[in-house]
């Protein structure tokens, strides 16, 4: 009897990787494999546009996901002071994208932005137990890696710690936003 029980912990511990859902996973290796194409699409549309509009497409499109992000958590209906608070985080980390000078680095933010919150919501569930923050963090930080590491071999690419550090930023900000808007 204990020796099951010993298992099914196990099991239960192990398993949690195995949580992530499809469509995360997916678009995780979306972000990876994307660098091989995204610059060429980036320049396309900044041909297109031009440069400052492509920098406004992107701030709109940030924006644009803000706005989305707040409809499906209000939709769960998380009460006045969780909606402030999530409005607030959510209004503080589009001030700080909107600062930066580097657009790509406004991209990274919001990619990884979307895959914290979806890695959150598969992971954390209905939970906010730090035991699963963790593991949630790691698989962000290992996408990351990964999607640095590939840049590494492309010929027009590179390794950039500071994407990294952007990267996990994004995802954090990602699974914060998903975690103020659990309701119970």
């Amino acid at each position: 009897m204990v020796v099951y029980k010993k298992v099914e912990y196990f099991s239960k511990k192990r398993g949690l990787l195995k949580q992530i859902s499809k469509i995360t996973i997916v678009f995780g290796l979306f972000i990876i494999i994307s660098a091989t194409f995204m610059r060429q699409v980036v320049d396309c549309i900044k041909v297109r546009i031009g440069e400052r509009g492509f920098v406004f497409l992107i701030e709109l499109i940030l924006v644009g996901a803000g706005f989305v992000f707040m409809i499906i958590t209000i939709r769960n209906y998380p009460g006045l002071w969780r909606t402030v608070a999530i409005g607030v985080v959510l209004c503080v980390g589009l001030i700080f994208v909107w600062q930066m000078k580097i657009t790509v680095e406004k991209i990274h933010i919001l990619e990884y932005g979307i895959l914290g919150w979806l890695a959150g919501r598969d992971l954390l569930g209905k939970e906010k137990r730090m035991v699963k923050v963790i593991p949630t963090i790691i698989f962000i930080g290992l996408v990351s890696i990964l999607d640095e590491l590939y840049q590494a071999v492309l010929p027009y690419r590179y390794f950039d710690f500071r994407d990294i550090w952007f990267n996990g930023l994004g995802g954090t900000l990602g699974i914060v936003l998903y975690s103020l808007g659990i309701v119970k």
